[in-house]
């Protein structure tokens, strides 16, 4: 029997913020390995987005829920948004509908800042993914040991981060259960809650200890050392002049250095060299309506 194989799910997050972010989803995805993309719907450059999306059938488009810094969170303060439940719940309802009125039936769910995670954000997220149809939700984790073996920059800042993150994972994945993503095998499906239950997380989740810093070097160097199994890993790409990688990890900063990676040749060829497979939305599930 030969190795388990490895798949990967690459993302760019915050699509539909600006025209930049817009343009360089647009690059990864036709001269890259870029096969899916997180929307902003109410973002800046929404409606550019969604004309990307449309000229660009084979991109699998998801929603990157706004829950701290725009609609009812930024109105009311995030401490007192987190205990109105109920508006809570509108705010990720209204964001899916709005999702689906653009014309964009989504993929996969995750959000600014990982927010969903949060406890007391995720049963209520995980009921508004199945009742949009949304199967495969973003659990950020399995990273710390592949960012500790690449340097020891930002050493701090992610011990914090991997352990808060690996432990929400660990506890709101639940136990393991095989689950089908797409025809070429299995993932794992999310069994802490009962409304989780069949939604699909990869088993690796890789962005959060490096976000603004994806730089080439850094894919060149998790690649081969990516995990058996389903594995995403999700980017802040930018076209816009002058934004460059950062020292340490920054969610909001967008970076050329990521577009410059999402389209390196030399991390294509090392994707053909350790047969690690891309996932395309198309066999995923859906792409834009």
């Amino acid at each position: 029997m030969g190795p388990a194989p490895r798949r990967l799910i690459v993302t760019a997050d915050d699509f539909g913020s600006t025209p930049g972010v817009n343009e360089a989803v647009e690059a990864s995805h036709r001269r890259g390995i870029l096969r899916f993309a997180s929307l902003m719907v109410r973002g800046a450059a929404v409606r550019d987005a969604v004309r990307v999306a449309r000229a660009n059938p084979g991109l699998g488009v998801g929603v990157h829920l706004d829950l701290c810094e725009g609609g009812c969170a930024a109105a009311w303060g995030l401490r007192q948004f987190l205990r109105r439940g109920r508006g809570l719940e509108e705010e990720i309802d209204s964001q899916l509908r709005l999702c689906l009125s653009l014309g964009v039936r989504p993929t996969h769910l995750d959000s600014h800042l990982n927010v969903h995670v949060h406890p007391t954000v995720f049963p209520m997220v995980a009921r508004a993914a199945l009742r949009h149809g949304i199967g495969r939700i973003r659990l950020t984790g399995g990273e710390l040991g592949l960012r500790l073996g690449f340097g020891l920059g930002g050493l701090l800042p992610s011990l914090a981060m991997g352990c808060v993150f690996g432990c929400l994972r660990s506890w709101l994945k639940g136990p393991r259960a095989p689950a089908a993503l797409s025809p070429q095998g299995p993932a794992v499906r999310c069994n802490s809650f009962p409304q989780a239950r069949e939604l699909v997380v990869c088993d690796a989740v890789l962005g959060l200890l490096r976000s603004g810093m994806m730089t080439e070097d850094y894919l060149l160097w998790i690649i081969p050392r990516l995990p058996a199994g389903l594995t995403e890993v999700y980017l802040h790409p930018t076209a816009d002049a002058g934004a460059s990688a950062q020292a340490g990890p920054t969610p909001t900063h967008h970076s050329r250095e990521e577009l410059r990676a999402l389209t390196s040749p030399r991390v294509r060829e090392c994707l053909d060299r350790c047969g690690v497979s891309l996932v395309e939305a198309r066999r995923a599930g859906a792409g834009p309506g």
